[in-house]
């Protein structure tokens, strides 16, 4: 079963905050309160292991799960499986086909804009390809919106970390004013005006300081009372524990049991102290520390959630049950503790484990007659031309703006032809010779569109780049899609021995993608020729003209438009005279460069001629009026570059570079 990362954590943690709360309901007395506190733990441990584990998965790519347990809350959760079986997968693919025609087959790449009614002026405008989705969200929009969430909830938590240490901040300063040092039997104490209880509060670096209010430091009962309990919370190490409870609040603050827990845990965090101090105390001492209290806590609501200080201040309810907790002393059982440790193990058994999958029931072994195996032989036989057809797998869709997720493109395969690479948004093929996209793979289809998480998906190519493995983690089976031939098949999951390694690889060639931008359209593929320094950048998703040759300077001439992408954005040059002081500067002008500039070319800039002939060059994104085709690099001898971006309505270059 596919449960998400999140899902698991607030199903776990849901559980354990019940059995915590229950046992606090009926056990308190017959436990000790420090155990009780300790519980604890294990919400916390809820919160932050998994997330532990996701990013040891997202780091290493390690596929190890949870393990499986038929008691675990898991087995609750119904959820579809991204799971297919092979017949199912090309049962499916053979609808769609039939439906479509021959949907199946490599569509031929459209213009991005309509040449059609254009106007002659220059123009930004932003890149769209629509997709026809019968009104359902696509992948990306689906990944857009989770962005948008991870920007609330980041929003969100920064907002609360900021809170907790502007007030903590705020808190101390005011005290560090209206403070005096004092020594108590040779520690060193604070007196504090403005204040109404004890508390431990931590000073600078990792120091704690015990400051004691003003009013009470006449009486030598109370202050050896509020230095006891306060040096319990210091051992406790309750301020260190006050920092992981708001922690944990900013970054779940979306969930409200994680507040609960924070108010109720932060209740036994004091009742866990009372039950340290009388640890040795007689009854008539008891006695005098509960008189002790009534004088030192201040009643009323706790609204200093934030504050790590471990002040005495609670409401009248938790008041009581701190005189009653006293004036009861030890009433501890054994039999309880021993159930309660027992019901612990139980619920983390629960909360901790995956579903376990339903196991497949094995296939009955018959015996077959040796006439009926034959014609059984023979049917098959006749039939295997038919089990051999493999359907044409889906063709990706994106749109040049879409963002191409929080991992960048990962290269897969690469030889000197051509490259495997992809990401959220898709499996692609580029070939070197086209410089251009030639096929690819909708993996959104398939679930293995994640590139990070509990449903990450690793790819592998066969050494000779003619198979791809799509395998994601803790699955039983894997995805076979053949680059020549298009097929795609569902095989139990088994890599080969043999691998295209991507290192080896690199050792010998420079090359890769690189992002210009955000988006999918800022991708670019680049490489190193022959050892030398100057990297060309190849757009890997925007060809407005198709393949196009680089031009020289007598080649620029009779332009009709002049164009580049760059962050979501495509600047179209049309207007006659931008377009003539292109011709005049770019052509027989320039002059030719010796040796390689120290200048950047990060965009590639397309022109069209009227002729329909079109080319590309690499105008310089600085200062320097140079630009490169192919190898050689040519001064068109302007002052200053930024002449030539204004003809895009571009005045600060650092966006582009």
């Amino acid at each position: 079963m596919r449960v998400s990362r999140m899902t698991k954590i607030i199903l776990s943690t849901s559980v354990i905050f019940l059995v915590i709360m229950a046992v606090r309901k009926f056990f308190r007395g017959k436990a000790g309160n420090v155990f009780l506190y300790s519980l604890w733990l294990l919400f916390a441990a809820g919160l932050v292991i998994p997330v532990l584990f996701a990013v040891l998965q997202d780091i290493s790519k390690w596929e190890r799960g949870r393990v499986e347990s038929p008691v675990s809350i898991m087995n609750l959760v119904k959820t579809t499986s991204l799971k297919m079986d092979r017949e199912d997968l090309f049962v499916q693919q053979k609808k769609k086909v039939a439906e479509n025609g021959q949907e199946g087959e490599k569509k031929q790449t459209e213009d991005l804009r309509e040449k059609a009614g254009k106007k002659d002026v220059s123009y930004k405008k932003t890149v769209t390809e629509p997709l026809e989705n019968n009104g359902i969200p696509s992948w990306m929009e689906w990944q857009q919106l989770k962005y948008v969430l991870l920007f609330i909830w980041a929003i969100g938590t920064i907002t609360i970390l900021l809170c907790q240490l502007l007030a903590e901040k705020s808190f101390r300063r005011q005290l560090a004013e209206n403070r005096e040092e004092l020594n108590y039997g040779g520690q060193k104490i604070y007196m504090a005006n403005g204040i109404r209880t004890p508390l431990l509060l931590r000073g600078r670096g990792l120091s704690l300081e015990i400051y004691l209010p003003q009013t009470i430091m006449e009486n030598e009962t109370l202050i050896r009372h509020a230095i006891l309990h306060e040096n319990v919370h210091r051992r406790h190490g309750d301020i260190w524990w006050g920092y992981v409870r708001n922690f944990l609040v900013a970054v779940y603050w979306f969930y409200p049991l994680v507040w609960i827990a924070a108010v109720v845990s932060k209740r036994d965090c004091e009742y866990a102290c009372d039950s340290s101090v009388m640890k040795d105390m007689d009854r008539k001492e008891r006695i005098s520390y509960g008189n002790s209290l009534l004088s030192l806590i201040q009643v009323g609501k706790d609204r200093d959630l934030f504050c790590t200080a471990t002040a005495m201040k609670m409401g009248k309810s938790e008041m009581e049950v701190r005189i009653r907790m006293i004036k009861r002393g030890k009433e501890r059982s054994i039999i309880v503790t021993v159930f309660t440790l027992l019901l612990i193990c139980v619920t983390g058994v629960v909360a901790f484990t995956d579903a376990k999958e339903p196991e497949k029931e094995p296939a009955k072994e018959q015996k077959i007659p040796a006439k009926q195996l034959e014609e059984a032989g023979q049917k098959i036989e006749e039939e295997k031309p038919e089990q051999k057809e493999m359907l044409s797998a889906k063709e990706a869709e994106y749109n040049l703006t879409d963002i191409w997720g929080a991992d960048p493109p990962c290269i897969y395969y690469e030889d000197d032809t051509r490259m495997v690479f992809g990401g959220c948004f898709g499996l692609f093929v580029y070939s070197k010779e086209t410089e251009e996209i030639v096929q690819s793979l909708n993996l959104g289809e398939i679930g293995c569109n994640y590139t990070q998480g509990d449903h990450y998906c690793a790819i592998n190519v066969s050494e000779d780049g003619k198979i791809v493995y799509l395998h994601v983690v803790r699955e039983k089976t894997m995805y076979q899609y053949s680059i020549d031939t298009k097929e795609l098949l569902q095989l139990d999951y088994k890599l080969p021995d043999k691998l295209y390694d991507r290192e080896k690889w690199e050792k010998k060639n420079k090359s890769g993608i690189r992002c210009t931008g955000s988006t999918i359209g800022d991708l670019v593929y680049w490489y190193e020729e022959d050892g030398k320094p100057m990297i060309k950048y190849q757009p890997l998703f925007y060809k407005p003209y198709g393949s196009c040759e680089f031009f020289k300077p007598e080649d620029i001439r009779g332009l009709s438009e002049v164009s580049f992408y760059n962050e979501g954005e495509e600047y179209v040059i049309t207007d006659e005279k931008k377009l003539r002081w292109i011709e005049k500067h770019f052509s027989d002008a320039a002059e030719k460069i010796e040796g390689v500039p120290a200048c950047p070319f990060y965009h590639i800039m397309y022109l069209k001629r009227k002729d329909g002939i079109c080319g590309k060059i690499f105008p310089a994104t600085d200062n320097c009026s140079v630009y490169q085709t192919d190898e050689s690099f040519y001064d068109y001898k302007e002052k200053t570059n930024e002449a030539f971006w204004k003809l895009f309505g571009i005045e600060d270059m650092s966006g582009i570079r």
